[in-house]
């Protein structure tokens, strides 16, 4: 694995989510429901109860929870040493100084020079998430769990509750198993749809608990309206231009006007906004079509041994995500970023379908020596990228070549040795 964020980090072996390997999930798997989301059929939900769950600062929550020597103080994860990056989130402590997300870490500290500015560790964060989704089961089944993003997620109480008091005593209780299993705080809301439940949660931070009902909504109106998702910075501007700057006078805005102005999401959001949320627990399964890794690296580099050893890298990565998910490539591309922002990149089509590290490395030699321009000491190399399309399952089975002699390794086993032993316990030679 590159670098952690936190030297203090111990992967937990044993659990099941110890090969967990992958990059972190920075957005949403979707922006705001969209009308194919809602039931035509009904108003408004009756009778039903949404939690939300929002970890507070989730990163930076993580890194001063698992250092000592960062409580308390200033925290930004994100970044490289040089101070490059953007801030993907801040403690507090940060955000009471001035520091928001997506600012660059140069401005952060210039905002407020003592912050801490730490790598972010996507493995680990992603792993505390499914731990906790996991323990949610305990309260909820398990198709009635939703992840939104890699630190929020809904739950569907309305079949394990018959009030707003009996789902809050179930709130409480997950925020109790949340403390107990990973030493993190949450914050959560509920009501009676998805939307009203996600703003409830704003109410109250950090760890907080706040209940939104048909009777109290007005609660949710004096909120701006740029709180309610979907509403980014120039929609907000929008709206301002027609005179809406909360989401009670979003709610009360006319559809006609909406509709023009915004189409089909102009009508959204104004239901949105007037507690009409009719979509229910998402849990869509999509097929891979291509898996990606891009690599931004601290220190450029331009020798031919560096170079080999970083798409050496990139391409084990990218095998054993194909293994994980028990898949094959047929096509795979090779890019390079260099120092001036600009790329070099070609696609070529495997010989067979293959998740195999040596194949997959001998296509991405090739495609650098004969298709590539070349970093040099003048114009080093800052980034490596390699995707892999046309996926297909994994049979475990290979066309046999008549006058070729091919040693079959048994990767999935490598895998596991790997996971336990860690990565660099064993590693397969580049000629074998």
């Amino acid at each position: 694995m590159q670098l952690i964020s936190s030297s203090y980090f111990i992967p937990r072996e044993g659990t099941d989510f110890d090969s967990l390997y992958k990059r972190v999930r920075i957005m949403p798997l979707y922006s705001f429901p969209h009308i194919k989301d809602m039931n035509i059929h009904i108003v408004s939900h009756e009778r039903r109860f949404f939690a939300h769950i929002d970890f507070d600062a989730f990163y930076a929550q993580v890194e001063q929870r698992d250092n000592i020597k960062l409580r308390g103080k200033p925290v930004s994860v994100g970044g490289t040493e040089g101070g490059k990056g953007i801030v993907m989130t801040a403690s507090y402590e940060a955000r009471a100084m001035g520091v928001d997300t997506g600012m660059s870490v140069l401005e952060a500290k210039r905002i407020c020079p003592e912050l801490i500015s730490v790598p972010c560790y996507g493995p680990k964060y992603e792993s505390i998430m499914l731990n906790l989704l996991s323990a949610l089961k305990e309260y909820v089944p398990d198709d009635c769990i939703e992840q939104y993003s890699i630190d929020e997620c809904f739950a569907d109480l309305s079949g394990v509750v018959k009030n707003f008091y009996e789902a809050t005593k179930v709130s409480n209780a997950i925020k109790r198993k949340i403390l107990e299993l990973e030493n993190l705080t949450a914050s959560m809301g509920i009501s009676y749809n998805k939307t009203f439940a996600k703003l409830a949660t704003k109410l109250q931070k950090p760890n907080g608990l706040s209940v939104v009902t048909q009777e109290n909504k007005e609660k949710i109106y004096s909120m701006p309206a740029n709180k309610l998702w979907g509403i980014g910075r120039r929609i907000e501007v929008r709206l301002y231009t027609l005179g809406i700057k909360t989401i009670g006078e979003l709610a009360a805005a006319n559809e006609r006007l909406l509709k023009k102005e915004f189409g089909i999401n102009g009508v959204i959001f104004r239901k949105l906004a007037r507690g009409e949320d009719t979509s229910e627990i998402m849990r869509k399964e999509k097929k891979e079509k291509s898996l990606n890794h891009y690599h931004t690296m601290a220190k450029p580099i331009y020798k031919t041994e560096d170079v080999r050893k970083e798409i050496r890298r990139i391409g084990e990565y990218i095998c054993r995500k194909l293994r994980s998910k028990q898949l094959t490539a047929g096509c795979m591309h090779l890019s390079i970023r260099f120092e001036n922002l600009t790329y070099t990149s070609h696609l070529v089509k495997l010989r067979e379908y293959t998740n195999d590290d040596r194949e997959i490395f001998n296509a991405a030699a090739v495609i650098y020596n004969d298709k590539l321009h070349k970093p040099r000491e003048e114009m080093k190399a800052r980034q490596f990228g390699m995707g892999v399309y046309d996926l297909h399952t994994d049979t475990r089975e290979r066309n046999l070549h008549l006058f070729e002699k091919k040693v079959f390794l048994p990767y999935y086993a490598l895998d596991k040795i790997k996971t336990k032993y860690g990565e660099g316990i064993i590693r397969v030679g580049l000629e074998s």
